[in-house]
């Protein structure tokens, strides 16, 4: 820390003799833009610009000149008079020349002062840039390997000289085990490259061997070039640049499956995991996701927990069946396992494998037209078969009637072949004589492939309702004077009753009476019989 304090004190103290001992013939100026100007008109430069205000007339026809004011952040700072090839400096940031004039030199005085011009050149100051160009072995360094070797080259690109270049690389953790982290260089020129050893007459990168350290989990480590410099002015420039080389953690988890399996098939699934650390990792928590479009084979829940111990590796694996073909394949989701080490909790995934699935994929479909109708009318079945799968099937559909329909045109089964993404139907009409709510049959489809992969797929059960036809149709009777139907005669017959009410009351009270005075003669007759009787057996 010391030391670097005391480099930087002297930084600055040569910077500020640097700044007092130069001239502007030494300034070296970044390459600018030209414009012609007439007057009144204005050309910029960064934060400059320059006006050209004023083409005043000569008394000596050789000469010409061209009034200019130079403008910072729109504010004036100088207002110049500059004559052909004649330039000027501000504060040792631009630049303005005077390339040329627009007319000769003998109409100088008489032409009209709008119709000059002058073509001005702006230059800013150059400044240095640096271009670091990095080269490793590889980008990718496993635990205990080999070190990393990293070769630097670090060119002045810029528009001038650098001067006092410290250059700095920061390893961020990883130990520089052979090479100098810190440069340093007096003079560096618009397109030279800084020398990694001075010592060789050949132009050597800066060549740096960095230990690998051990880690638990995949750690970037971005390697970082600070460079500091300064222009002939000592006004001072920073630059920084970086590289990332990754190293590998000592945990490793890793997850395979098939390439590609047939519909009817099982896909095992394996999931790895290794310690190469010197030390165990103890309660780490594996978790994997079912992928869409699969189903578990068996009883697995996902959901593992062990220990490993240094140098050791486990496996666990399951079996998905998959559900619908894809040539193309499918994603299978990454495995994560987690866990807790010295307060720290790390996460690792592992890759997410693909999977082609290949075979037919057989859907059924069934539809009624109308759903809703009267007892023997016509109902119109479709039947839609589709192979959404990505191989030909054979297929064989059959349908089935209710036991009150009667088929009335068209076929209940077809046989057809179907090509991947290919759909085919067809249709029959059948009379119901059966009012009511009438559930349909399901359709059946029975399909194989080239592969012998055989299945079976079963509609929708589907149901129509059916209204009755009224068997009480009114009836006409004819008569010689007047047509009268059976519900008017009812209606009649309703209504005259209840006109009528008082009369059938008398007549009911009638008939009661009767019965009770025919019962009493019929009551007196039976006793007068038998009395007759007991006397006929007194005389005998």
């Amino acid at each position: 820390m010391y030391m670097k304090t005391l480099l930087y004190f002297l930084l600055i103290v040569i910077c500020i003799n640097i700044a007092t001992a130069y001239d502007e013939d030494d300034l070296e100026w970044a390459c600018g833009n030209s414009k012609e100007l007439h007057l009144g008109e204005t050309i910029s430069n960064g934060n400059y610009t320059v006006e050209a205000y004023n083409f005043p007339r000569s008394d000596r026809n050789e000469t010409r000149f061209v009034g200019i004011r130079l403008y910072k952040d729109c504010v004036l700072v100088s207002d110049q008079t500059l004559v052909e090839r004649e330039n000027y400096i501000y504060d040792d940031e631009i630049r303005v020349t005077i390339l040329e004039f627009s007319t000769q030199p003998s109409r100088w005085t008489t032409d009209i002062p709008e119709e000059r011009w002058a073509k001005i050149k702006m230059e800013p100051i150059g400044m240095p840039r640096f271009d670091v160009e990095f080269e490793t072995g590889k980008d990718d360094y496993s635990a205990y390997s080999a070190p990393i070797e990293v070769d630097l080259v670090l060119q002045n690109t810029g528009d001038s000289k650098a001067h006092n270049v410290d250059v700095d690389v920061d390893a961020e953790g990883l130990e520089v085990i052979g090479g100098k982290a810190y440069h340093h260089c007096n003079n560096l020129k618009r397109g030279e490259r800084l020398d990694g050893k001075t010592d060789t007459p050949a132009l050597d990168p800066i060549t740096l061997r960095l230990g690998v350290p051990s880690v638990i989990e995949d750690t970037l480590f971005n390697i970082t070039v600070n460079i500091e410099c300064c222009d002939i002015r000592g006004v001072k420039y920073s630059y920084s640049d970086s590289y990332p080389v990754k190293v590998s953690g000592m945990f490793k988890i890793s997850k395979s499956i098939n390439d590609n399996i047939y519909i009817n098939e099982i896909a095992t699934v394996t999931i790895t995991l290794r310690n190469d650390g010197t030390r165990s990792i103890d309660s780490i928590k594996l978790s994997d996701t079912l992928p869409p479009y699969f189903e578990l084979n068996d009883n697995s829940t996902l959901q593992w927990e062990l220990n490993l111990g240094d140098g050791k590796c486990r496996s666990f694996a399951y079996q998905l069946k998959p559900m619908q073909p894809n040539k193309a394949g499918y994603v299978i989701p990454a495995a994560i396992a987690e866990w807790t080490d010295d307060g720290r909790t790390y996460s690792a995934r592992s890759n997410s494998p693909g999977i082609a699935v290949y075979g037919p994929k057989i859907e059924l479909s069934k539809t009624v037209n109308p759903s809703t109708g009267d007892e023997d009318g016509i109902v119109t079945v479709t039947i839609e078969v589709k192979n959404t799968g990505n191989v030909l099937a054979s297929v064989d559909v059959a349908d089935y009637l209710p036991k009150t329909a009667v088929l009335t045109d068209g076929v209940t089964s077809d046989e057809m072949i179907l090509e991947a993404g290919e759909t085919q139907r067809f249709s029959y009409s059948m009379k119901i004589n059966t009012a009511g709510y009438i559930e349909l049959p399901p359709a059946v489809v029975h399909f194989v492939d080239t592969h012998d992969c055989r299945g079976t797929v079963i509609s929708e059960e589907i149901s129509i309702t059916v209204n009755p036809v009224n068997q009480h149709a009114a009836r006409t009777v004819n008569t010689p004077d007047q047509t009268i139907t059976p519900m008017a005669t009812v209606n009649t017959i309703i209504k005259t009753d209840k006109e009528s009410g008082v009369g059938s009351v008398c007549a009911l009270i009638g008939f009661l009476a009767a019965v009770f005075v025919i019962k009493g003669c019929l009551m007196r007759f039976i006793s007068s019989q038998t009395s007759s009787n007991f006397l006929f057996e007194d005389k005998k």
